[in-house]
């Protein structure tokens, strides 16, 4: 049998060479003539992006007006009742023993719509409130936006079944407790967001404990 060794001892200093200048060159790529290292720039991250969908066009009936007319309609039972002032004509639904909803006679899939809750037993502040609500909608809502936020209320978007989707929210403190004991919530189109705002507030300032 013939040795082999200087060959094969040569053979693996050639790979060993060639594989050293290559992890040589890819740890100096960013290098300067100079051979001083400089910053490469980094590429930008495929991370997973939410598609806006194709968006659905929105029911053709009129749009939410402001100044719509409101009547006084009590809702809850007991001591926890309240006085809120609702649009005249619409129809008054029950969600909950502290839900309420109103739809106007025309309504239809996709328009707007008035909700009021008692959130009496949460027994935390409206700012607490405003910021759980946020963190809610964003990982419960596709595509959630907040347009715009103040201290006590929220105006935000959402796409839901291909239409876009305008929310506002408001909350108040009915008792002097610093705590959140009133939501009321119009959920609508985008040529419903004139309306949507006027009422909101105005069922919001208007709610009373009875």
């Amino acid at each position: 049998m013939t040795w082999r060794g200087p060959a094969v001892v040569a053979a693996l200093l050639a790979m060993g060479a060639g594989g050293g200048f290559a992890v040589s060159w890819g740890l100096t790529e960013g290098a300067t003539g100079d051979g001083v290292a400089a910053p490469v720039a980094a590429q930008s991250p495929s991370l997973p992006i939410d598609p806006v969908p194709d968006l659905l066009p929105d029911a053709r009936t009129p749009p939410l007006e402001p100044s719509v007319e409101l009547v006084r309609q009590r809702v809850g039972s007991g001591p926890f009742q309240m006085s809120v002032p609702a649009p005249k004509g619409w129809t008054f639904f029950t969600n909950s023993l502290n839900e309420w909803q109103w739809r106007p006679p025309d309504d239809a899939d996709f328009g707007y719509y008035l909700r009021v809750e008692q959130v009496l037993s949460n027994r935390r502040s409206i700012t607490w409130t405003l910021d759980n609500r946020i963190a809610e909608l964003d990982e419960d809502e596709d595509n959630m936006v907040v347009v715009e936020r103040t201290e006590d209320s929220l105006h935000y978007t959402y796409v839901t079944s291909n239409h876009l989707r305008h929310g506002f929210l408001a909350w108040r403190d009915l008792t002097g407790s610093d705590n959140a004991q009133l939501e009321v919530a119009v959920t609508g189109r985008k040529v419903d967001v004139d309306g949507m705002s006027d009422l909101v507030a105005r069922v919001a300032d208007g709610t009373r404990m009875d």
